[in-house]
């Protein structure tokens, strides 16, 4: 009985994963990589500033 639950737990999150990866639910994620690499093309990650 416990083997079924494990199985159908592990299937549940990776049904969830998938359907946040290709589902409608992929619109409310944001991409932590994809801003952090626009806040280095602008010039403010990581605090950085002039020296002077």
């Amino acid at each position: 009985m416990l083997v079924f639950i494990i199985v159908g737990l592990l299937l549940f999150i990776m049904g969830y994963g998938l359907w946040l990866t290709v589902g409608p639910g992929k619109e409310e994620l944001r991409d932590p990589i994809a801003e952090h690499a626009r806040m280095h093309e602008l010039g403010i990650a990581h605090g950085h500033s002039s020296k002077k």
